[in-house]
């Protein structure tokens, strides 16, 4: 996991109640990938680190600290000068800094090619509903080249403000069959997925091209 991904799971744990938090972070952790025992390290790390970090700020001094951290003329004795005052023991100081930097610079711009440095195939960016393209099995219908798309994979990421699966998450899959779907005489391609994972980048702030395809090709 990144440490941007750390901080969203962190970050949806405060303000729940103790009971709340651990089916919390079960079903949030699904979307990251991982293997059934990195889920149980990553929990105990993310756990930990709550615990010793913004778990001890309520909510509203929460949404103080990281307008504070956000502000452009911060600097990290504001912080602790905040924390001081909010009676914050010293020990949960440093969590509770490193936690701030890692959500804020979540943030920052990041183009949507960026979202998986590991992805070869061809990436396209939608608005359409996660639920119903994994129900249905297939993305589309595109404007693309078929014989582009090497290796056969596709990663669809959403372009959704808001919602269960916003602007971060995105589908690796398989591709199975692309099929021409004719809309008078222009042919567009609708893309027949299998073997889907879909994962939360933690990023925030994901930008778009104007062009919604994207070939993405490993360098031989």
């Amino acid at each position: 996991m990144t440490k941007y991904q750390r901080a969203f799971l962190i970050f949806s744990l405060h303000g729940l109640p103790a009971s709340k938090q651990e089916e919390k972070l079960n079903k949030e952790i699904q979307y990251f990938g991982l293997s059934e025992s990195e889920k149980i390290a990553e929990k105990e790390l993310i756990l930990n680190n709550f615990n010793l970090g913004i778990k001890n700020l309520n909510v509203k001094q929460l949404e103080n600290v990281i307008r504070l951290a956000n502000s452009s003329n911060f600097k990290n004795e504001d912080l602790i000068e905040k924390l001081t005052f909010f009676e914050v023991n010293s020990k949960f100081h440093s969590n509770i800094q490193h936690f701030l930097e890692d959500y804020l610079q979540a943030n920052a711009a990041i183009d949507v090619s960026e979202l998986d440095n590991e992805f070869f195939g061809v990436q396209v960016a939608t608005r359409d509903n996660f639920n119903t393209l994994l129900n249905q099995g297939y993305t589309g219908d595109w404007e693309l080249q078929p014989a582009n798309i090497d290796p056969l994979r596709i990663q669809i990421a959403s372009m959704n403000e808001k919602g269960n699966f916003p602007r971060g998450y995105y589908i690796n899959a398989d591709i199975i069959d692309v099929q021409p779907v004719s809309y008078g005489v222009k042919i567009l391609y609708r893309i027949y997925f299998t073997n889907p994972i879909l994962i939360n980048s933690g990023n925030r702030n994901v930008k778009f091209t104007r062009q919604p395809v994207k070939y993405i090709r490993p360098i031989h």
